[in-house]
């Protein structure tokens, strides 16, 4: 028995905790922004397209023989880490991201069993389908979106630079940016939490086994 496969359980409670540390983060930041959180908000937007990119990680390296993953899809997304972390401005945000990634990728580096691995091509699914059902509502419903503390004095209070091209990137409503952020990274956490349960996804394998 690996290591991986050994220590999954602590990978998974590691996975559930630091997922609702991002959601609290983006909670936190909506409801309160305070001096010093401009370049965080700035952070946190650049996450969620960095989500769009990296959501499919797990998808991808539960089903794809190792080798590929390897030296084919670890070196992809790492580029995108490197110019991630290049942009982004809070490290605190960063951190705890770039270990989410990580403990998704885990499978890639190690020989598992494959209920093991059709437990994680599950989840990952199951996350892409939340991202892609969770934007729409809040592209479309965004001047329905409450701004609690992010309002327009706030922004400008603690330096959010609205009138610069970052404001092209949250279409001037940084709020509903945050606001998804939150929502998704719940019911991220929530899919983990369910995922801990012996029976998950038992259906979905005895269908993949056919």
């Amino acid at each position: 028995m690996n290591i991986i496969e050994k220590y999954n359980r602590q990978f998974e409670y590691a996975g559930i905790l630091m997922t609702v540390l991002i959601a609290f983060q983006f909670f936190r930041v909506w409801q309160n922004p305070i001096i010093g959180d401009a370049p965080k908000i700035i952070t946190m937007g650049l996450l969620i397209i960095f989500e769009f990119i990296m959501m499919h990680s797990g998808l991808l390296m539960s089903g794809l023989p190792k080798k590929v993953s390897l030296y084919g899809l670890i070196p992809f997304y790492g580029l995108f880490a490197l110019v991630f972390s290049a942009i982004a401005q809070d490290p605190l945000v960063l951190i705890i991201y770039l270990i989410v990634v990580f403990n998704r990728m885990r499978f890639a580096f190690s020989e598992v069993p494959k209920v093991l691995k059709q437990r994680s091509l599950l989840k990952s699914i199951l996350v892409a389908l939340a991202y892609i059902m969770l934007i729409f509502p809040f592209i479309f419903g965004a001047g329905h979106v409450p701004k609690w503390g992010m309002t327009l004095d706030t922004l400008e209070a603690i330096g959010y630079p609205g009138d610069s091209a970052t404001a092209g990137l949250f279409l001037g409503m940084p709020h509903v940016v945050i606001a998804f952020g939150f929502t998704y990274y719940c019911f991220l956490a929530i899919i983990e939490a369910f995922s801990l349960r012996p029976r998950f996804g038992a259906p979905f394998i005895r269908y993949t086994e056919k």
